[in-house]
C-alpha cells in the first residue's frame, strides 16, 4: 500500500502502457474489483469490453512480476481464442513491447502463449512463467478443460475465464484444485442462467433469489469466500452518462442504437433483449427454454437403466457437417429402446462422438462418403441394420446417394426443414375443431410452426413421460440452451440455428443429433407414453380418447385413395 493505493498504481501503469485504450467506469470498477477479491466473476450485455478489459489487467498483472506468474487463459476452442481473448492479447503485447522494448514476454503464437523465459542451449524454455492461452473445446467439439494444467506449481496463479457461461461443470472441479496461495480467478461472459458455471460462480450469497432484477450496474457478494459478481446492466452503460442526441462516446460499446435493434426484431420480453442488451439473469426466461436441467432431473433422465432381459432395438443417428463448414460438428451414434425391469419402454442415449471429417484433397474422398463409410463401419459393429439409420437431410440429399453407393439405400432422411406433421401433440392436448365443434386431439402442425419444433418438443415428451435414460451431461445442456417463442397462430417456433449461436457461441450439433435419434426411434415404434391415446375402456363403454380416436380414423379414411 502506497500513496493512492494498488488500483490507481494499476490504472495508472494500464494508461501508460496503452494511452490509446479510453478507459471508462465499467473498466474501472472491474480493475477494482479483481484487485480486492479472489474470485470476480462478470456477467453482462453484449459489448460491454469484458474481454478487452480482462485483456489489459492478465497482462499487466503479468508484466509486474514476470518471473513469478503463472496465467491461464481459457475459451472455448482454438477459434475463439482467436477471434477473442488471445486476439486482444496478442494485439495489446504487441503494443505495449513496442512501447516498452524492455516489458518481459516472448510470444510464441503457434502455442497461444507468452513466456517469460527466453529459449535455453537445448532450444527449451519454461513454460510455468508466462501466460498460456488454454482452448477448452478440442477440434472435434469435446470438452478438454484445464485438468492438465491444475497441478503446475507457480508462487502467482492467475486464471482467467473467457465465455465461462458456455463451458462445462468440469471447470469448476479445476478451479477447486487451483484455488489456494496466490491465486486470483477472473470469469466472463453473457448469463444464461441455466446453471452453467458462471452462473454458479456469480450465484449471491443468499442465493438467486436474494437479489431484485438489477437495473443499474451491481457488485455483490458470492457464496464462494473472497467472491464477488459484477452485473454490467447494458441500459445504465457508460454511453448514457453523456447526453444522448450526439453521438455515442464509446461506439465500440452498447448504446441506444445497438439496444433498439435487438428490441426490434425480438421484443422488450425476449431472451435475447434480456442476455444481450440488459445483461441480467432472469430465472423465469427458464420457461422459454424446450428442455431445462431441472426437468431432466425431475424425471430422471440421466440416471441409469435396468432393462428387463429382451431383445431391444438399436437406432443409429448423423447430424451431418461437412468439413467443419461454418464450425458445426458431424455427430453420429446410437441410441436404445426396450422395457427395463418395470415393463415401462425407455429410451437409453448412449455417448454420441465426433465423426472425423477432411477436405477432400487431404482424405481422397468427398465429406459425404467419409461419413457413409464411418456411419457404415459403426453399425456393423453394433448389428445395426441401415433401415435403422436416420440423418439429417436439410441441404444434404447428396448424403443418400453416398450411402446407397457405400453401403445400402435403406437409410432413412429427417428433413428438418418441413413441414409438421399430423401426429397428436400429446394425448392429453385437445382442442375444439372449428369444423365440427367437436373437441378432438391438437395435431402437431396446429401446434408448431416448423418440423424442427416438433422435433425437439418429441424429446421433451420423451423426458417428460419419464421415458428418458442415461442422457450425456454434453447433450443434455444443448439441449437445455435453445430457446422457443411464441409466433402467429398462436404457434411454437424454435429459435434459428443462427441466433443460438449468435447468442451462445455455439452450435447444438448434439442436441439435434438427439432430436434425430428420437424421431427414427419413433418411427421404429417406440411410443411416447403422453402421446399413446390406446387407453382400456371403463365398464365395457368407449372411454373420450378411444371416441376421439375413432372419430379422426373415420375423417382420416374419408381422405385416403383408393387403389384397384
Amino acid at each position: 500500500m502506497a500513496g493512492l493505493g494498488l488500483f490507481e498504481h494499476y490504472k495508472r501503469f494500464m494508461a501508460i502502457l496503452w494511452p490509446e485504450e479510453i478507459e471508462n467506469r465499467w473498466s474501472d470498477l472491474m480493475l477494482k474489483e479483481y484487485l480486492q477479491n479472489i474470485l470476480t466473476s462478470v456477467m453482462g450485455c453484449k459489448d460491454s469490453t469484458k474481454t478487452r478489459t480482462m485483456s489489459k489487467i492478465a497482462l499487466a498483472d503479468y508484466y509486474c512480476f514476470p518471473f513469478t506468474t503463472l496465467c491461464l487463459v481459457s475459451s472455448t476452442d482454438i477459434r475463439g481464442l482467436e477471434m477473442r481473448i488471445w486476439g486482444d492479447i496478442k494485439s495489446l503485447h504487441t503494443v505495449a513491447q513496442e512501447r516498452f522494448p524492455f516489458l518481459a514476454g516472448n510470444m510464441i503464437d503457434s502455442k497461444h502463449a507468452i513466456c517469460t523465459d527466453n529459449l535455453d542451449e537445448d532450444g527449451v524454455r519454461d513454460m510455468r512463467r508466462g501466460l498460456i492461452t488454454i482452448p477448452c473445446l478440442s477440434s472435434n467439439g469435446q470438452f478438454t478443460g484445464i485438468a492438465k494444467w491444475v497441478g503446475i506449481k507457480q508462487k502467482r496463479r492467475r486464471l482467467f475465464g473467457d465465455e465461462f457461461s458456455i463451458m462445462r461443470s468440469g471447470m469448476l472441479d479445476a478451479l477447486a484444485n487451483l484455488n489456494s496461495g496466490d491465486f486470483k480467478g477472473m470469469f466472463v461472459g453473457n448469463p444464461l442462467g441455466d446453471g452453467d458455471p458462471l452462473d454458479k460462480l456469480a450465484e449471491p450469497k443468499g442465493g438467486w433469489a436474494s437479489i431484485a432484477e438489477p437495473e443499474k450496474t451491481t457488485v455483490w457478494d458470492t457464496r464462494d469466500i473472497g467472491g464477488r459478481c459484477i452485473n454490467l446492466v447494458g441500459t445504465d452503460s457508460p454511453n448514457f452518462d453523456y447526453p444522448q442526441n450526439e453521438p455515442p462516446r464509446f461506439p465500440f460499446m452498447i448504446h441506444q442504437g445497438s439496444i433498439d435493434r435487438v428490441v426490434a426484431r425480438y421484443g422488450l420480453n425476449s431472451f435475447q433483449y434480456y442476455s444481450q442488451c440488459k445483461g441480467v439473469r432472469i430465472t423465469g426466461m427458464d420457461a422459454f427454454r424446450v428442455i431445462t436441467r431441472a426437468l431432466c432431473i425431475q424425471f430422471q433422465a440421466m440416471e441409469q437403466v435396468f432393462w428387463m432381459n429382451e431383445t431391444r432395438t438399436k437406432v443409429y443417428a448423423i447430424d451431418a457437417a461437412y468439413g467443419n463448414i461454418g464450425g458445426d460438428r458431424c455427430v453420429g451414434g446410437w441410441i436404445e429402446f426396450g422395457r427395463d425391469v418395470t415393463g415401462k419402454m425407455i429410451l437409453r442415449v448412449d455417448m454420441p462422438v465426433i465423426i472425423p471429417v477432411k477436405p477432400a484433397k487431404m482424405a481422397g474422398q468427398i465429406p459425404e462418403d467419409q461419413i457413409a463409410a464411418y456411419v457404415r463401419d459403426a453399425c456393423m459393429n453394433e448389428n445395426i441394420p441401415a433401415g435403422n439409420v436416420f440423418y439429417d437431410a436439410t441441404g444434404r440429399g447428396s448424403l443418400g446417394t453416398s450411402f446407397a453407393r457405400l453401403w445400402s439405400a435403406d437409410v432413412n432422411p429427417v428433413e428438418f426443414g418441413g413441414n409438421p406433421t399430423e401426429r397428436p401433440v400429446t394425448s392429453e392436448t385437445m382442442i375444439r375443431d372449428h369444423k365440427t365443434g367437436e373437441m378432438r386431439l391438437m395435431m402437431a402442425k396446429e401446434r408448431f410452426s416448423k418440423f424442427v419444433s416438433e422435433l425437439w418438443w418429441s424429446v421433451r415428451y420423451v423426458i417428460e413421460s419419464g421415458q428418458m435414460r442415461e442422457l450425456p451431461e454434453d447433450v443434455m445442456i444443448e439441449l437445455s440452451r435453445r430457446l422457443w417463442r411464441p409466433v402467429r397462430g398462436d404457434k411454437i417456433e424454435l429459435e434459428t440455428k443462427s441466433e443460438m449461436k449468435e447468442r451462445t457461441g455455439e452450435s447444438p450439433d448434439l442436441a439435434d443429433w438427439c432430436c434425430v435419434a428420437v424421431e427414427g426411434a419413433r418411427r421404429l415404434g417406440f411410443q411416447i407414453a403422453r402421446m399413446s391415446i390406446d387407453e382400456p375402456s371403463r365398464n365395457g363403454k368407449p372411454r373420450l380418447l378411444d371416441t376421439l380416436r375413432q372419430e379422426q380414423n373415420k375423417r382420416a379414411a374419408a381422405r385416403q385413395l383408393t387403389y384397384k
